[in-house]
């Protein structure tokens, strides 16, 4: 069974109501936790948890999603690489992308999407899954074929266990001419 996912275009569009849904969310949910709180109940974000933020710095890689989690700011970004030739793997060689999450502290949970782009047409994808980690990479290979290459990226920032998500928009590395 094949997962349908939607274009990088649109992905790249629907970016920003992305992170104003989950601030609106954050808003709403406020007032709920500190009642739950002065009751003495506690939800598992009852701990301080206060703001969570995407904010789009470059179109063209590295941009940042930032948290403020407890005492702590956070700050994660994300980084595509360009393009390059590899040798070996599955297809004996080929062209390689690998796109990076770095945050400034641990984050419950980092998934990364990477594609490359061969004259702006995606021609593969992979995605991976990091929990409880400050670092998340993924890569993704493709079979030997000269051409103009990029590395897209984007991922998902998940703060705390039961906390919520936010979403680095699709960002693209240096073109590569391979």
């Amino acid at each position: 069974m094949t997962k349908a996912r939607p274009s990088w275009t649109l992905r790249a569009f629907a970016a920003l109501p992305t992170v104003a849904l989950s601030a609106a969310l954050l808003a709403v949910a406020a007032p709920s936790q500190a009642a739950s709180a002065e009751n003495g109940q506690h939800s598992p974000l009852s701990a301080g948890t206060a703001t969570y933020s995407a904010k789009s710095t470059a179109v063209r890689g590295p941009i940042v999603a930032t948290a403020k989690v407890g005492a702590l700011d956070i700050t994660c970004t994300l980084t595509p690489s360009k393009p390059f030739v590899y040798y070996g793997g599955p297809y004996g060689g080929g062209e390689e992308g690998i796109a990076t999450v770095r945050c400034t502290q641990p984050v419950y949970a980092i998934q990364v999407e990477v594609a490359l782009f061969r004259y702006s047409s995606q021609v593969t994808y992979n995605t991976h899954t990091t929990y409880s980690t400050t670092t998340a990479s993924a890569d993704t290979e493709y079979p030997r074929m000269s051409g103009e290459y990029r590395t897209g990226a984007d991922a998902y920032i998940t703060w705390t266990y039961g906390g919520p998500t936010s979403f680095i928009p699709l960002t693209f590395s240096e073109i590569a001419y391979l």
